[in-house]
C-alpha cells in the first residue's frame, strides 16, 4: 500500500495532497486504491476523492525508538552523504548532524547549497520506509559545536580505540563519525572530555558512509 506524508487535515474527514502526490496516485494508478497518508506521527488509511485524501479509517501504528538515536555524519562526497542520509532515514535515525572537522575536506558552503535537495531525500526515504516522523536535518556545525550535544549515550567512532565493538547499542544515543581522514588526536581527546565513549567498529577501516550504517544497524531497545 502506497504511503504519503501530509500536512493538512480538515474536520477529521480529509487531508490535502500535493500536486506530487496526486501526480504520484495518477502515474501508479492507485486512484481507486486505499494508501496510507501520514499526519502528526500518525498513519490513516485513505482513499482519494476530490483530490483530496478521505479518511477510512486509522492505524496504531509505531515504527519509532522509543528515545532519539542521532547520527552525526561528516561531509563527504556529495553522492556517498546522500546515500547516508537516505539508509539512516529507513534505519529509523531521529536527527542528522552534518559536521567538519580537521580532516574534512568540504565546507559549511558547500551543505548549505544542497539543504533542500537533502531534505527532499530524507522526506522521500520516510515515506518509503513507513516512519511516523521524518527525521530532522540540523544545519552544517563545526566539530566542537558536536560535542556540546545533550545525549544520554555519546559514541565517537575511532579505528585506533583499544575498546571492543559492542554488539548493540542502546537508542537514546549519539554516534559521531568521521571523515576519510579520521579524527586528529586533539579531537579525540576533546570527545573524551566531553563524555564520549570512543568505539572501534570493526577490524577493518570503514568508509564513512559504511561506518554509519553499521553504527545504526546495531540499535537496539531491547
Amino acid at each position: 500500500m502506497m504511503r504519503f506524508i501530509v500536512s493538512n487535515k480538515h474536520n477529521d474527514k480529509y487531508f490535502d495532497l500535493s500536486d506530487d502526490t496526486l501526480n504520484h496516485i495518477k502515474v501508479a494508478r492507485q486512484k481507486f486504491k486505499e494508501f496510507i497518508c501520514v499526519f502528526e506521527n500518525e498513519f490513516y488509511i485513505c482513499i482519494l476523492e476530490n483530490k483530496k485524501a478521505k479518511i477510512i479509517s486509522k492505524l496504531d501504528l509505531d515504527h519509532e525508538y522509543k528515545n532519539p538515536v542521532a547520527l552525526a555524519v561528516p561531509l563527504i562526497v556529495a553522492k556517498n552523504f546522500e546515500l547516508v542520509l537516505q539508509k539512516a532515514t529507513e534505519l529509523g535515525v531521529s536527527d542528522i548532524y552534518p559536521f567538519t572537522s580537521e580532516f574534512c575536506q568540504y565546507k559549511i558552503d558547500d551543505f548549505n547549497k544542497k539543504m533542500q535537495r537533502y531534505n527532499k531525500i530524507i522526506f522521500e526515504a520516510s515515506q518509503q520506509s513507513f516512519r511516523n516522523k521524518v527525521p530532522f536535518l540540523h544545519n552544517c556545525q563545526k566539530f566542537g559545536k558536536i560535542l556540546t550535544l545533550d545525549y544520554k549515550n555519546k559514541y565517537l567512532a575511532h579505528e585506533k580505540s583499544s575498546a571492543a565493538s559492542l554488539v548493540s547499542y542502546p537508542s537514546g544515543s549519539l554516534f559521531v563519525i568521521g571523515p576519510e581522514g579520521g579524527f586528529s588526536d586533539t579531537e579525540v581527546n576533546l570527545a573524551l572530555q566531553n563524555n564520549f565513549k570512543i568505539i572501534k567498529l570493526t577490524k577493518t577501516i570503514l568508509r564513512a558512509e559504511t561506518a554509519c550504517l553499521y553504527v545504526l544497524s546495531r540499535v537496539n531497545e531491547n
